[in-house]
């Protein structure tokens, strides 16, 4: 039972140090010039357990019969991340759609956590901690889907974003709740190469869907080895919202 509780402990311990989760950006198949689409949505992100909630919204523009163009941001009270992204698409026929897009993304994530206890056989051990920082991500992202099938109008996507993770992270941990002084700084700023598949799925009427969303990150620092010893990122993101074509 010892054992359990301390994994457990650990467990949560372990989703504190978040320091980037999947994007839950849309995948919006602009299929025309003029073509204007909306998202709005709320994610969960987890990597042990659920630990990251964020609230999202994408506009993205077809300017012509092959330009493109979608602006991006999400907040989660201690984290925000937006993006920028011109891209092309291409018609597959009646219903599929071909796009790519190249841009860039910056976000930030801070937390302090007071008192997080971890109970072993050795007793108990204090954690008061706080870490904060800033990334950028460069990228390109190529998206395949079909739109508008059947009579509910369903879209089916999938995506793939391919780039770097250029972090700069602090991480300070105290001997107690009243400590002014880091008794431990722990500095993070490895690049890594990111690779973030995202499914997503519509339904419903010709201007008006609803959307499920899943995205995966992989981090090659953060997932071999990397990160130091405090530092963590999440592996999925699913979300849920409504999304409006004008």
């Amino acid at each position: 039972m010892k054992r359990l509780s301390l994994c457990i402990a650990l467990a949560l311990l372990a989703t504190g140090c978040s320091i980037y989760h999947p994007q839950a950006v849309d995948i919006p198949l602009i299929n025309h010039a003029g073509d204007t689409r909306v998202d709005a949505a709320l994610g969960v992100s987890t990597w042990v357990l659920p630990d990251v909630v964020t609230a999202g919204a994408t506009v993205s523009h077809g300017f012509n019969d092959w330009l493109a163009g979608q602006v991006h941001v999400n907040y989660g009270g201690d984290n925000v991340y937006a993006q920028l992204a011109p891209g092309a698409y291409l018609p597959l026929g009646e219903h599929g759609l071909l796009e790519g897009y190249v841009g860039t993304g910056m976000g930030g994530a801070w937390r302090k956590r007071v008192d997080a206890t971890a109970q072993s056989d050795t007793g108990t051990s204090h954690h008061n901690y706080d870490y904060s920082g800033r990334y950028s991500v460069p990228f390109g992202q190529v998206n395949i889907g079909w739109h508008d099938l059947t009579g509910a109008h369903i879209d089916l996507a999938l995506g793939l974003k391919a780039g770097a993770y250029l972090p700069s992270f602090t991480y300070r941990s105290y001997e107690n709740a009243e400590a002014t002084t880091p008794s431990t700084v722990e500095r993070y700023t490895t690049p890594s190469a990111l690779l973030e598949p995202q499914l997503v799925f519509r339904i419903g009427g010709e201007s008006t869907k609803f959307c499920l969303r899943l995205s995966y990150a992989w981090l090659s620092d953060m997932y071999e080895g990397g990160g130091g010893n405090h530092f963590t990122a999440d592996l999925f993101t699913l979300s849920a919202g409504v999304n409006f074509s004008f």
